[in-house]
């Protein structure tokens, strides 16, 4: 296998982490928005749902892995090169941030939720409320950060 073949491998598994990250943040937000209108109406199918949905957070840590395995090894292939352009040097740190808030934020919050809906009594509702409102914030501040990877991507701003 060439160098260059190896690279372009590398560059495959690295967008299709992109890919599956960013589907999967979206689906995220789809189906979570589906939880609440349906946990509102009618709680035991919402439960069924919210099921489904937090299974999320293992996609979008393999698509996590995907982006940052290929990246190291094409940086190795390259010798930095692109380490030194000015697209990349901000896109790095948004990927990161975009890591971090996937694996703290919306993992910390659904596991909080899992185990809050396995309670009864009062102030539930406001607990609820109050990680509805998070993994809103979330999503937007996930949504807003992509389009700006993307954005560098495309465009290697220098």
């Amino acid at each position: 296998m060439t160098t260059q073949t190896l690279y372009h491998a590398f560059l495959l598994f690295h967008i299709m982490g992109i890919i599956l990250f960013i589907g999967t943040t979206v689906a995220d937000y789809l189906a979570v928005n589906q939880f609440w209108r349906q946990y509102e109406l009618d709680p035991p199918k919402g439960l069924a749902i919210w099921q489904a949905v937090s299974k999320f957070p293992v996609l979008m840590g393999v698509g996590m892995l995907l982006i940052i395995i290929p990246a190291v090894g094409m940086m190795a292939f390259t010798h930095g090169v692109f380490g030194e352009q000015v697209w990349l040097r901000v896109k790095v740190p948004i990927v990161l941030i975009t890591i971090l808030n996937g694996l703290l934020i919306r993992r910390g919050q659904g596991s909080k939720l899992s185990k809050i809906m396995q309670q009864t009594g009062s102030g539930i509702s406001q607990q609820i409320m109050k990680i509805k409102r998070n993994l809103s914030i979330f999503h937007a501040v996930q949504l807003v950060m992509f389009f700006a990877i993307l954005l560098l991507s495309v465009f290697k701003f220098n």
